[in-house]
């Protein structure tokens, strides 16, 4: 079997970046939007690219982190004398917004992690993941993975996807003490996340890492979610975390940390 379809009334995800919710509202999202891939895996995901729209469980969230981790790594890379001294004004005076009228500029380019979930509005046919299975074993790519890449003229519409998941975000006063409860939040977020990576590098079961996780926290998406309409997108840009320069590549950082140092711990290395 090289294709299948996945019945109208389906429920699926896939992983963006917050730079990228206003244009998805605008123009939905495309027929080959690229997946989002680490820098480090490059050379395999060339290797197994397949034209459409990567769609998944898990997975949504291994593209989403994958998106998030290489937006981190270039506004580092591009501005690194400033990042250095934001990191050093953190680290000098912890709890405290560092007054830095340059990190405007850069922070409207800090995406942070967003993972999409959308209903199929008509029976779309799916390819496998190759990653995982050979390009006839669609079934096993989504049954057992849960991750294919979906196949529809004109991509999906903006109208099939009706809301998104998003991490915790933090303000200042939450990086004060070490066991706060809203960072506490924001590293089990973080740690959905990791179990992408883990089903991408150890290839792990996902079923199994949804289940351990369900059973812990009582739930398998991030903490904070939102509808995904003009009005909706307003008020989330509009929170505090995102519309405030320092705060939002506050976020980005300890974001950042938790999944270099969860991931580390399953012997993954982020480049």
């Amino acid at each position: 079997m090289t294709e299948f379809k996945l019945a109208a009334g389906s429920v699926v995800k896939t992983g963006v970046t917050t730079s990228q919710l206003y244009p998805i509202l605008r123009y939905g999202l495309a027929q080959n939007s690229p997946a989002h891939h680490f820098q480090a895996s490059a050379e395999i995901g060339t290797k197994n690219v397949t034209p459409g729209i990567h769609i998944g469980e898990l997975m949504a969230y291994f593209s989403a982190c994958a998106g998030f981790c290489n937006n981190t790594s270039d506004i580092h890379h591009q501005h690194q004398d400033v990042m250095a001294s934001f990191v050093g004004a953190l680290q000098d005076k912890r709890g405290e917004k560092p007054v830095m009228p340059e990190l405007e500029a850069i922070a409207q380019h800090a995406g942070l992690p967003v993972v999409l979930e959308i209903i199929l509005e008509e029976d779309c046919v799916l390819l496998a993941d190759r990653h995982f299975v050979s390009d006839n074993e669609i079934d096993k790519s989504w049954k057992l993975w849960r991750s294919a890449y979906l196949q529809r003229d004109g991509g999906i519409p903006a109208g099939w996807i009706k809301q998104f998941y998003f991490p915790r975000l933090l303000d200042y006063r939450d990086v004060t003490t070490a066991r706060n409860p809203r960072s506490l939040e924001q590293t089990t977020d973080t740690a959905l996340m990791v179990g992408g990576l883990m089903q991408y590098w150890h290839k792990d079961a996902p079923g199994d890492l949804l289940a351990a996780f369900r059973k812990q926290y009582g739930r398998i998406n991030f903490s904070q979610k939102s509808q995904f309409d003009e009005t909706a997108l307003e008020r989330f840009f509009n929170l505090s975390a995102m519309i405030d320069p320092a705060t939002r590549l506050l976020n980005q950082m300890t974001i950042w940390q938790d999944v270099d140092a969860l991931a580390k711990k399953q012997g993954i290395t982020l480049a």
